[in-house]
């Protein structure tokens, strides 16, 4: 069973380590990885009460950041530890997230770095439809309407 728990400043690191293991292979591959350029700009960044941190059977798995803003949802960050990827908890919490635009009738925006192949199928097959681009992410978006 998945749960939620509100970040802490104590999290902080925790997040850190999950950045850098999700997200590490794309970061290098477009700008290369600065650890302590990473670590500056996360500590410089870093706003619990932006996360919720996810937990399977007592254990902290993931993060995921969603903001409510001009009338629609902004999915920020969803991160799930390596060894907990590929069985669905991402696809479910997106999938909930879904569904409770749907119900207020808002939208989901999100982006998504161009290099994450993986991601971006994943938000294709939950019916983000590619809304623009940069030189390095896609931003997509989930209608409700």
């Amino acid at each position: 069973m998945i749960h939620f728990r509100p970040a802490t400043q104590d999290d902080s690191e925790f997040l850190f380590r999950l950045k850098k293991q999700t997200l590490m292979e794309y970061i290098t591959l477009i700008w290369g990885w600065n650890e302590e350029v990473q670590r500056h700009f996360h500590q410089k960044n870093f706003n619990p009460k932006n996360y919720r941190i996810i937990q399977k059977d007592g254990r902290e798995i993931g993060c995921l950041s969603v903001e409510e803003h001009s009338g629609k949802y902004t999915l920020n960050i969803i991160e799930i530890a390596p060894e907990y990827q590929n069985k669905g908890i991402g696809r479910i919490l997106i999938r909930d997230l879904i569904n409770k635009v749907l119900q207020e009738k808002k939208d989901v925006e999100l982006q998504v770095l161009q290099v994450n192949h993986k991601a971006f199928r994943l938000y294709r097959s939950l019916e983000f439809i590619l809304k623009s681009e940069t030189d390095t992410h896609y931003q997509m978006v989930y209608h409700s309407r």
